[in-house]
Order: C-alpha cells, then structure tokens, then sequence
C-alpha cells in the first residue's frame, strides 16, 4: 500500500514516512455502496457496515479497527474539502462508551486546540455515532525505534504538553496518555486523538495531572532512551521506586548525554511542576506554545447525569453539526 507523499517542514522536523501504516488515498479496491437516500449511501466494507455523506470516496477500513460490535474507522477522501480523513463508528449502546463520547465532542466544541485532534463532522444512525476527523500519518507507536534528533523529540513533547497544559488550567485531566494514543504527521505535527477518560470528579485533580506528566514523561524516556533503561521508570509509577542517578547523570548506553533532555525527564517524572511551567524549560527554547482558552469548569463537566440524559445532550450536541435527526433515517 503505497502513501501519500512525506510532509515537509522548514524546521528539517520530517519524520520517515516508511514507519507509518496509515490508509492511502488510492485504495487497491473499490467499496461495496448501495445507495440508500439522496445524501448517503450505506458502504460495505469487509462485513463492516457504514453509512456515509456521499462526497465521501476512496473509502477504505483501517486494519485493526474493527470489532464486529462496537467500533471500526475506515479512511475516506472528502472531495467537499479535498482532504483526507478518518470516519469513526462507535456503537453508544454502552453507557460508559456514550459517556466519554459525549464528553469528548462537547470539549472539542468547547475547548478547541491545534494538538487535540478536532472533529469536523458528526451523527448518529440507530445508536452508532459517526465521528469525522483529519486523517494523520501514524501514532507516536510507529515511529518510536526511530533515532530522532532533540529537535524532533523537543517538538513532539511539547505540542503534547501544550494541549495538556491547556486542558490542566481548565481542570481536566486526561488520563490515557500513550505512544498509541497520539497520532502524529511526518512533519512532526502532533494530535491527541481525543480529551482522554478521565472522570470529572474535583476530587485527587492534582493527583491526575501528575499521572499525566508522568504519562508524558514515559514517552519521552522511550524516545530519548533505549528500551531497557526505559523500563526502569515507566514501571515504577511511585517517584520513590526511580533511580534519579540514572537520569541526571547519563550515559551513552542511555541516550541521554543532552543536559536539558535530562533535567526535563526528571522534572516530568518528578511531577512537582505543572504542565505550563515546564513549556517554559529550556529544551524548547525553539518553540512556543499557542495560545487558548479557558471556561467554567461547570460547562466542560459531565456529571453524574443518568445514561439517557448523557444521549440526550449528545443528541444536541448532534444537531451542532447536522440540522436534522439522523436517529429517525429507516434503512
């Protein structure tokens, strides 16, 4: 499967794109469709059934993405916006499921960010919400064997910590931070691929920004380090169990011989300083972070709203996108 043509940046940032598995624009099949009304057709796609704006072709399922039951994402060329992009199905016969995707779309609109990825369209067929999004090159997991430069791992780590300073000063967490969870393009530009799951609750906030840091800090030993040496400090989830010596003296064997890479581990493992202060460190003396807004906390938090009331504010979160009810399209 052939991709699309590398990225390129002025800063020299560009990544290989041999390391990225991400969908083509020129599919080596063409999709099932049957048309089912005048602004959709229903597209087969390996027992995968999807219903999709028409101006949507070159529709392909992404490998490893399906579940038969509750979710699948397939790739798609927009030909409205000429842009490529990820369509996601998930089914919200789950409450949790509902829960999260609600909270997700409604900071999205709330609290847009250029390192959170944003989604452009949504709606709902029969309980399965469809998400649109810009389609990116790969994950943070494709390129992580990679010898990247300092000033590739300094951009990566602090695009993630811009979008997660944000969401700290607006007190919420983000709780899923990994390799697989930030998508990345080959110019070294980075999204989160959502506003994570982390519960709305006040209570033990200062607790769940540190697991954040901590978060980023494992991912940025695996970049600056080998895996060995990694695994010393992304198991050990209690500051008291890491072995500082390590990362303040490098070594050779560890990678981390630039003394700015490793102060910056030390104070993200360490986790006494927040997410904003440490976009002030000297490692990322090159860039600066963008600005954003803040909200009432009341606005952003979810709360202990039962499972249909959750679908009925997603609902009208809906009709931001769509000025018609896709629940009521019969088949």
């Amino acid at each position: 499967m052939e991709h699309s043509p590398a990225k390129t940046s002025d800063d020299g940032s560009e990544i290989s794109r041999n390391n990225f598995n991400s969908p083509t624009s020129s599919p080596s099949r063409s999709p099932n469709k049957k048309v089912s009304w005048s602004l959709f057709d229903q597209v087969s796609l390996s027992g995968e059934e999807f219903l999709l704006p028409r101006r949507f072709e070159a529709i392909e399922l992404i490998p490893g993405t399906s579940t038969r039951t509750t979710c699948a994402s397939c790739s798609a060329t927009d030909l409205l916006e000429s842009e490529h992009v990820t369509i996601r199905k998930i089914s919200l016969q789950d409450p949790a499921t509902a829960r999260k995707e609600y909270r997700n779309i409604i900071l999205c609109r709330l609290l847009p960010h250029p390192n959170i990825l944003p989604i452009s369209e949504a709606y709902e067929v029969d309980t399965t919400l469809y998400t649109v999004s810009e389609q990116m090159d790969g994950r943070l997991s494709d390129i992580v064997e990679e010898r990247l430069t300092h000033f590739v791992v300094a951009k990566i780590t602090h695009q993630v910590l811009a979008a997660v300073a944000m969401m700290h000063q607006n007190g919420i967490a983000h709780g899923d931070l990994t390799l697989n969870t930030i998508y990345v393009n080959t110019d070294a530009e980075l999204r989160l691929s959502s506003y994570g799951k982390s519960d709305d609750s006040s209570e033990h906030l200062e607790a769940r920004f540190r697991d954040d840091l901590l978060s980023i800090g494992a991912i940025v030993s695996r970049f600056l380090m080998n895996e060995e040496e990694m695994f010393k400090f992304s198991k050990s989830r209690n500051p008291k169990d890491i072995d500082w010596r390590i990362v303040l003296e490098g070594s050779s064997d560890s990678g981390l011989l630039d003394f700015n890479a490793r102060s910056l581990l030390f104070q993200l493992l360490e986790g006494r300083q927040t997410a904003r202060d440490l976009l002030r460190h000297p490692y990322f003396k090159s860039f600066r972070a963008p600005q954003h807004q803040t909200v009432e906390r009341k606005h952003t938090v979810v709360g202990q709203k039962t499972s249909d009331e959750v679908l009925d504010k997603l609902r009208e979160e809906l009709q931001r996108f769509n000025p018609f009810n896709m629940s009521e399209i019969m088949l």
